[in-house]
């Protein structure tokens, strides 16, 4: 297999979290380590039984590859004269590649140059340290340490208690089986645990954590921590039980009986296909119960909750919060959607259908016709969807746009801000003192009427709007 070849399949079997060594590792000649030139790539297989220390330098063409045991000149390699552990490779171009593979044994792998690597510990407990640019490493079997160093380098441990770090760059690591340890330090990275107890931090940067888990069935009690950055935890997303979780730093989160901890540095949350509870914390977080009828809470601070697929019950807690019932919607979901404290915010933009949202609490009347869903009246703004919506405020100061589609707008009581968006719309402000905003962001021939009704209102007309009961107009 070519060395381009292996890296592809090694690629792969990073990304599906299958691979146990390095897929079409060169089988370990009897003796001793063999260096050689292929194309504009240098390759150094270790011999059976020997313990590495490879340390590769370069200088213009030619790389340097320098270990503690004897080396064999291969193609396009030389010996360096008085050291039998060291040989000088040169490509006719500049070097592209480096392919090392060492063996059974304690192994130690250091890339100090700028050229990517594909590097295999093989079994052993293995040290390997990538060089500025993309790395592919794997530990192979053992408990490794792999550091990434410089570059959007691909790490997994394979098997064993391994200890994955990313350094700079936007890296993927994987720890695979065993209790690993996989930080992701600079950049936006991508961290899985795999099987076993594993502990994933994503340092600084926007990070995915519990990517491509393969625990699916909750056997594994997992530590997750975003770091600095917007983080977003996706371990959860091919559960096959319910699971609750809680940004409180405790270890109770998962499926019943599980002990994972979810720190409260973790911005995003997505839950499991199951029906899920989902507690926020006071920063503020996206949190998106999936697939199932969810229960999400987003206590304090400012949130976005999704309540996905499902007949979910959402509520914002304290704070000023977004609440999207259905995502994407399926119009036959009943959700209850409740604001709690704070300027909370009912999003049904993503409907291509008519909606009927109307802010007073009444139990089933909301959402598309027959979807039955449940606004409290302790949200106030509201966000209608593209088709003909009809959106009704209440005793609160209200925001309501009504988006594409001609809407029937009504304020309620309260001095509200009142956008019909595109279409030919009908605001009625009623009681209160009532900003009406016709402006179109479609087409002039698209006039709207705009009714102040009771109370001291400002309307802003689009060419052929009709204005009634406006106070003022700019």
């Amino acid at each position: 297999m070519s060395p381009s070849a292996r890296r592809a399949a090694w690629g792969v079997a990073l990304l599906t979290g299958l691979s146990a060594t390095l897929v079409g590792a060169p089988a370990q000649a009897a003796t001793p380590a063999t260096a050689k030139v292929s194309g504009r790539t240098v390759l150094y297989t270790a011999a059976k039984g020997q313990q590495n220390k490879v340390v590769v330098t370069v200088s213009g063409r030619t790389v340097t590859i320098d270990d503690r045991v004897a080396i064999k000149a291969g193609k396009g390699c030389k010996k360096v004269k008085g050291d039998k552990t060291k040989v000088r490779c040169t490509t006719t171009k500049a070097p592209a590649w480096l392919d090392i593979y060492t063996g059974t044994r304690n192994d130690s792998i250091v890339n100090k140059t700028g050229i990517k690597m594909t590097a295999d510990g093989g079994s052993g407990n293995d040290s390997i340290t990538g060089g500025s640019a993309a790395d592919y490493l794997s530990g192979g079997t053992g408990n490794d340490k792999i550091w990434g160093a410089g570059g959007n380098d691909y790490v997994t441990g394979d098997s064993g208690n391994d200890r994955l770090s990313g350094g700079t760059g936007n890296d993927t690591m994987f720890g695979n089986a065993g209790n690993d340890t996989v930080n992701g330090d600079n950049g936006r990275d991508l961290l899985g645990g795999g099987a076993g107890n594993d502990k994933l931090n994503g340092g600084a940067g926007d990070d995915v954590i519990g990517w491509d888990d393969a625990d699916v069935t909750g056997a594994d009690n997992d530590v997750y921590s975003g770091g600095a950055g917007f983080d977003y935890l996706d371990a959860y997303k091919y559960y096959k039980h319910a699971v609750r979780i809680d940004i409180d730093g405790a270890a109770d989160d998962g499926k019943s009986g599980e002990k994972d901890n979810v720190r409260n540095d973790i911005e995003n949350i997505l839950g499991s296909p199951k029906n899920d509870r989902i507690y926020g914390s006071s920063r503020g977080e996206y949190l998106d119960g999936g697939a199932g009828n969810d229960t999400v809470y987003g206590n304090g601070g400012v949130d976005q909750i999704s309540g996905g697929r499902g007949a979910d019950t959402l509520d914002g807690g304290a704070g000023n919060d977004e609440l999207i019932g259905d995502f994407p919607p399926d119009g036959v979901s009943a959700d209850v959607l409740r604001g709690g404290a704070g300027t909370d915010l009912v999003n049904y933009s993503g409907y291509t259908k008519p909606v009927t949202v109307d802010l007073d609490g009444a139990a089933r009347d909301d959402g598309q016709a027959g979807e039955k869903d449940t606004v409290g009246a302790d949200v106030e703004n509201i966000y209608g969807g593209e088709g003909n919506d009809r959106l009704t405020g209440n005793a609160a100061a209200n925001y309501i746009l009504g988006g594409y589609g001609k809407d029937t707008i009504f304020g309620g009581p309260g001095n509200d801000e009142l956008s019909g968006d595109g279409g030919n719309d009908y605001i009625y402000g009623e009681t209160g003192d009532d900003y009406l905003d016709g402006t179109d962001f479609g087409s002039a021939a698209e006039p709207d009427r705009l009714d102040g009704a009771l109370g001291d209102d400002l309307c802003r007309p689009w060419p052929d709007d009709v204005m009634v009961s406006c106070e003022s107009v700019v």
